[in-house]
C-alpha cells in the first residue's frame, strides 16, 4: 500500500512539474552548408525598416527601443560570451565558431530577436524559456551535404 501512495504522489508530483514548465524548442539545420573561411565569418543581418548607423566601437546596449549590438571584426565567442553575462542566456560553442570574427549592426526588440539575427547563419539548437537564465543555445559545427 505504501508503495502505492508514493507513486501515485511521484506521478502527480511529475504531472504538476511538467504542466508548469513552458519551454520553446527550436531546431535549425542549413539545408545548404558551405564550409566557413578559416579566418573569419561576416554576418550580416537581413536590411529591416531601420537604417542603422554603424559604429566603429564594439557594444552591446540597452536602450527604450531595445537591445542594440554593434561589432567589427570581433570574435562570435566574445560577443556570446557577453550575452551570456548581461542575460544568463547559456552558449556552448566550438573553439572554432567563437574565433570566427563578425562584423553586425543589430537593432531588435528582445534579447531572443536579436540573438536570433546573430546567430542566424549556423546552425543551432535552440531552447528558449520565459526566462533568458535558464534559456540554452548549442552552435554546432556541420558538413556540406554531397
Amino acid at each position: 500500500m505504501k508503495r502505492f501512495v508514493s507513486y501515485i504522489i511521484g506521478v502527480a508530483m511529475t504531472l504538476t512539474l511538467f504542466d508548469s514548465a513552458d519551454a520553446e524548442l527550436a531546431f535549425r539545420s542549413n539545408s545548404k552548408v558551405l564550409l566557413p573561411n578559416p579566418t573569419s565569418v561576416a554576418i550580416t543581418p537581413k536590411p529591416s525598416a531601420t537604417i542603422y548607423q554603424p559604429t566603429s566601437k564594439n557594444s552591446i546596449n540597452t536602450t527604450s527601443k531595445g537591445i542594440q549590438l554593434h561589432f567589427r571584426e570581433y570574435p562570435l565567442g566574445e560577443i556570446l560570451k557577453n550575452i551570456q553575462e548581461e542575460t544568463g542566456v547559456f552558449f556552448s560553442l566550438s573553439p572554432q565558431i567563437a574565433k570566427n570574427l563578425i562584423n553586425i549592426d543589430i537593432e531588435a526588440k528582445h534579447w531572443k530577436s536579436s540573438v536570433q539575427k546573430l546567430i542566424a547563419d549556423y546552425s543551432r539548437i535552440e531552447l528558449w524559456t520565459n526566462q533568458t537564465k535558464t534559456s540554452q543555445i548549442w552552435l554546432v559545427e556541420s558538413t556540406p551535404y554531397n
